[in-house]
């Protein structure tokens, strides 16, 4: 990734998205130039149920989504490398919603006013217990014509805090001087900070790195440059100076809906 890929915006913003005919910097329904909203469908699998069950349901949301004009992207998370342990609750797979946030109030109004839309959330609850997390947002930095080259993503989630006596002014500037110190070292195809909106429960006050890759090689490009070539250095001072963070999940993303531009 390449500085010149980086637009460094007055507010913070790094994006490359396509420039839409009213001017707005846009890519598949999100203004890049706005805060979004991102839908978290936190769910464990019940028991004697598989993910092949979920994706049965599928179709049917897709066509339900379609008749109602629903503008939004949907993509499906699996674990690969996660923090669940033997013995403790997990997470089986997270249906991720990402969108502009007005469009999240007009689709949950028309599918929950469906007979549709109520028979496949009562459906669904036949096999998985799922939480539903909305938040905010903020694109930092996006490469659109790698991430239009290819449905391939790997996500990776990694909730952080302030250090004490560090304002979220001083973690904005940060994170932009990031992009400009660093920019050239890494394979990242779209960096977001999230902020935790309603259900926030115990992450309230925190907030999240979602990063997107293209590959499992970009990935390991990345952890090789924290590894061997100097990048180490870049963490650590985010770690010890600014964020206390709980560590990275790794995601397998499958897209199964796209929004319009």
């Amino acid at each position: 990734m390449k500085k010149i890929l980086l637009i460094l915006c007055a507010l913070g913003f790094s994006t490359q998205g396509a420039l839409a005919d009213d001017g707005t910097n846009t890519w598949r329904g999100i203004n890049l130039d706005r805060n979004f909203g991102l839908q978290f469908e936190v769910c464990a699998l019940k028991e004697g149920k598989s993910l092949a069950d979920v994706v049965k349901m599928d179709p049917r949301l897709k066509k339900a989504w379609a008749n109602m004009d629903i503008n939004l992207s949907l993509l499906r998370l699996t674990p690969m490398f996660s923090h669940g342990m033997p013995g403790r609750p997990s997470v089986d797979y997270i249906d991720l919603v990402m969108g502009d946030i007005d469009e999240f109030g007009s689709a949950w109004d028309k599918f929950i006013a469906s007979a549709e839309g109520q028979k496949i959330i009562a459906d669904s609850g036949e096999f998985g217990d799922c939480r539903f997390k909305f938040a905010r947002g903020t694109n930092k930095m996006m490469n659109a014509e790698e991430l239009d080259s290819t449905d391939n993503r790997i996500m990776t989630m990694n909730w952080c805090s302030p250090k004490e006596g560090v304002s979220y002014e001083q973690l904005k500037a940060k994170h932009a001087s990031w992009l400009t110190d660093n920019g050239d070292d890494q394979e990242v195809a779209a960096w977001n900070i999230v902020i935790p909106a309603q259900g926030a429960g115990e992450r309230q006050g925190k907030f999240m790195h979602l990063v997107s890759y293209t590959s499992m090689a970009k990935l390991m490009a990345n952890e090789n440059w924290i590894a061997n070539g100097g990048g180490s250095a870049a963490v650590n001072d985010y770690l010890s100076s600014y964020a206390s963070c709980d560590g990275e999940d790794t995601w397998v993303a499958e897209y199964l809906i796209k929004a319009a531009d």
